[in-house]
């Protein structure tokens, strides 16, 4: 009965700690994804601003 109430508090324990993985992982994700996309708004505007200077020559 020890033994059996063990081993389900170590496969409770498991399982919280993967989740606990994947949730940070998905996370990471979303930052990288959310600075991707800010970067492509910089390089757009940096090039609308280029032509902006150019079309005022």
């Amino acid at each position: 009965m020890l033994l059996l109430s063990f081993l389900a508090i170590t496969i409770i324990y498991y399982l919280i700690q993967k989740d606990k993985i994947r949730r940070a992982e998905k996370r990471e994700l979303f930052k990288e994804k959310q600075e991707e996309k800010l970067q492509q708004l910089f390089k757009k505007a940096r090039e609308e601003d280029a032509k902006k200077a150019e079309d005022n020559k």
